[in-house]
């Protein structure tokens, strides 16, 4: 374990997914990718979320018990960052192509909203964030936090591990903020694992 960042803390761990893992996730999503959504602030729209030029990647969902497989990575990751696997969302895989971007956001949910209200009603605020990297990136995609100045480099197998909230408390932290760096050559596939302070009740 490499640590990045105390306050708050970010982490990283190599080698935790194999090449083989790597592959199966790309494997079994590539067909249902689609254009990632932002959270919307207007009550009015889609609860699903919305485009916007801010985030230019694709992404799609798969259960944690999709295969043995992707069980596997699941409980694997769980036990790392001390936290029961009932408490994670569904994995959410990405894929950046050339010069798509994630630009810097907070992964937390916003109280001031009815959108945020909903999901911190059913189970809670998201209190950590694990990325997980599928593939090498010939150049670019790195993942920064700009509040503390830090940047991880995407590396197949290794993942990156943060806490969105200050600790013992669902208060969102200012360092958490983070974005996906444009891809400068080839192509990004990654991960998303969000942990909750709850038992997750929603599906996406």
């Amino acid at each position: 374990m490499e640590v990045i960042h105390h306050d708050p803390q970010i982490y990283t761990i190599k080698g935790v997914i194999t090449p083989r893992e790597c592959a199966h996730f790309i494997e079994i999503s590539s067909e249902f990718m689609k254009r990632s959504l932002v959270a919307s602030l207007d009550e009015n729209k889609d609860k699903k979320g919305e485009l916007d030029q801010r985030r230019t990647s694709s992404n799609c969902w798969v259960k944690h018990n999709h295969s043995e497989m992707t069980l596997g990575v699941a409980k694997r990751i769980s036990e790392l960052v001390q936290m029961p696997l009932e408490n994670a969302e569904s994995f959410q895989v990405l894929h950046y192509a050339s010069s798509q971007e994630y630009q810097p956001h907070m992964d937390t949910f916003d109280p001031d909203t009815p959108l945020g209200k909903s999901y911190l009603g059913k189970s809670g605020q998201r209190l950590i964030t694990v990325l997980c990297y599928l593939n090498d990136v010939e150049e670019g995609g790195e993942t920064i936090f700009p509040n503390v100045d830090k940047m991880v480099y995407p590396e197949l197998g290794k993942i990156a591990a943060f806490h969105d909230c200050y600790p013992g408390t669902e208060t969102p932290h200012p360092g958490s903020l983070h974005g996906a760096c444009p891809v400068k050559a080839g192509e990004k596939w990654a991960i998303n694992l969000w942990y909750r302070v709850r038992k997750v009740e929603e599906e996406h």
